[in-house]
C-alpha cells in the first residue's frame, strides 16, 4: 500500500511505502521547508523498521513526536575558550538573529544557567542603554525641558549613571520573572518536559535580538517582535514541542491580563458611576 504525505506548509508531497513508516508515529519532517507536521497512517500496525535498501523516500524519518537522539552542545558563546570571545559573541548573536532553528536544536539545555545569563545581561544591557539613547535624544529636544524645574539638579551624566546601574538589575529580575511565567504555561501545556533552564536559555540567548537597537528610534519595536520570533522557535525546537502549544503559552497570559484590566476598567466605572461621582 502507498500513502501519499502532503506538507501543509509548502504542498511538497511524496509517495512512499506504507511499511517504511514506523508504527505507531505522529509527525515528518518536509525536505523542502524544514517544517515538522502531523501525519495519519490508515494501519498502525505498519513495520517499525525501515527496510535496509536505503532507498530515498524524499522524506526525512518519521517520528514518534520529534527526534530524540539529537546531538545537544553549548552555543558559541560557551565554548568561546576555545574559539575566542568576538567570535563566541559574533556567532552566538549570528546563529540566534538568523538561524535560530539551527542553533536552538542542537542546544544544550543542562549546561547550568550561569553562561546564557551572561550573555543575555552583556547583549540585553547594551541594547537597553542604545534604546535609552535614542530616547534620550527625543526628549532632550522638548519634554525634557519641560521636567527641569523637578530634575533641575540631575545632570545628563548622572541619569546615565543611574540607568547604569539599575538597568542590570531590571534585566536580571524581568528574565527570571518572564521565564518563570512563561515555563509555567508550558508546562500546563504539557511542552515545557526539558525543565525551566531550557526555557531560562531561549529566554536569555533571545535577547540578541536588541542589537537592533542600534537602528534609530524604530529599532526597539524591530528587537521586540524578533525576540519573541526567535522565542517561539527557540521554545519549540529546545523543549521539542509543537509551535501550536508554544504560541498558546505565549497567549495566554496576555489575554489574562488583558481580561484583568477590562474588569477592572468596568468596576471602576460602575463604582464611580454609582458613587464616586456624587461624593467629588
Amino acid at each position: 500500500m502507498i500513502v501519499e504525505l502532503t506538507c501543509p506548509y509548502c504542498r511538497f508531497s511524496k509517495k512512499i511505502p506504507k511499511e517504511k513508516i514506523p508504527q505507531g508515529v505522529k509527525w515528518a519532517t518536509c525536505p523542502r521547508c524544514r517544517q515538522r507536521f502531523e501525519i495519519q497512517v490508515p494501519d498502525p500496525e505498519a513495520g517499525l523498521e525501515t527496510p535496509e535498501t536505503g532507498e530515498e523516500t524524499g522524506y526525512d524519518r518519521p517520528e514518534e513526536g520529534h527526534r530524540k537522539d539529537r546531538t545537544r552542545h553549548g552555543s558559541p558563546w560557551e565554548n568561546r575558550s576555545e574559539i575566542g570571545l568576538w567570535q563566541g559573541i559574533y556567532q552566538t548573536l549570528k546563529g540566534v538573529l538568523f538561524s535560530p532553528e539551527k542553533l536552538f536544536t542542537t542546544l544544550n539545555y543542562k549546561g547550568g544557567i550561569k553562561e546564557p545569563l551572561a550573555f543575555g545581561l552583556l547583549v540585553a544591557c547594551l541594547g537597553s542603554m542604545i534604546g535609552f539613547f535614542w530616547e534620550f535624544l527625543i526628549l532632550s529636544g522638548g519634554l525634557l525641558s519641560l521636567a527641569y524645574p523637578l530634575f533641575g539638579q540631575l545632570t545628563a551624566a548622572l541619569i546615565f549613571l543611574l540607568v547604569i546601574v539599575i538597568i542590570p538589575v531590571l534585566v536580571t529580575l524581568i528574565m527570571f520573572i518572564y521565564s518563570g511565567i512563561l515555563h509555567l504555561f508550558l508546562r500546563i501545556l504539557g511542552a515545557g518536559q526539558n525543565g525551566f533552564e531550557a526555557t531560562f536559555r531561549v529566554v536569555s540567548y533571545s535577547q540578541a535580538a536588541q542589537v537592533w537597537a542600534l537602528i534609530p528610534f524604530f529599532g526597539g519595536l524591530i528587537a521586540g517582535i524578533w525576540q519573541l520570533i526567535v522565542q517561539i522557535i527557540g521554545l519549540r525546537e529546545i523543549h521539542e514541542t509543537s509551535y501550536l502549544r508554544v504560541i498558546i503559552a505565549f497567549v495566554i497570559p496576555v489575554a489574562l491580563i488583558f481580561f484583568l484590566v477590562i474588569g477592572v476598567a468596568v468596576f471602576l466605572f460602575i463604582y464611580f458611576k454609582q458613587y464616586g461621582f456624587s461624593r467629588l
